[in-house]
């Protein structure tokens, strides 16, 4: 009976190391850090600038990442709806262009404080979303 309890318990100590190293994903988590900034790479609050016919400023974007590796160069996407009367709120516009910031794991800030060109821009059209599309692992 004694010899039971004791080979159950050992039996159980050996699956909970089993399970424990696995189930925290350290293999997997630092591959996906390094593939898929997209996911670890927030944009919570962030402005665009445009005047009548010109270039698109994009300013003071605050940007969260959760990963454990700092990234650079991030790859956005703005989204942009018309503001006229015949087609308010239709998509009209979508602008491609990379933030030359760096930001540290695991920090939020706000960048682009004096602003940087994304893409063309209007007075008639007003920014609806930014979507993160990429950025680059700064792996020493």
């Amino acid at each position: 009976m004694i010899y039971m309890k004791k080979r159950a318990m050992m039996t159980a100590i050996l699956l909970l190391l089993v399970f424990t190293s696995h189930s925290r994903g350290e293999e997997f988590l630092p591959d996906s850090m390094k593939t898929h900034p997209e996911w670890y790479i927030k944009i919570s609050d962030w402005s665009v600038y445009a005047t009548w016919s010109a270039v698109a400023i994009i300013h003071h974007v605050t940007i969260e990442n959760t990963s454990d590796i700092p990234y650079k160069d991030i790859v956005v996407r703005v989204t942009y709806t018309s503001n006229t009367a015949g087609g308010a709120g239709t998509v009209i516009s979508q602008e491609v262009g990379v933030l030359p910031v760096t930001v540290p794991p695991k920090s939020k800030d706000t960048y682009l404080k004096a602003g940087e060109p994304i893409g063309a821009g209007s007075q008639f059209m007003n920014p609806h979303s930014i979507q993160v599309l990429g950025a680059t692992p700064v792996l020493e």
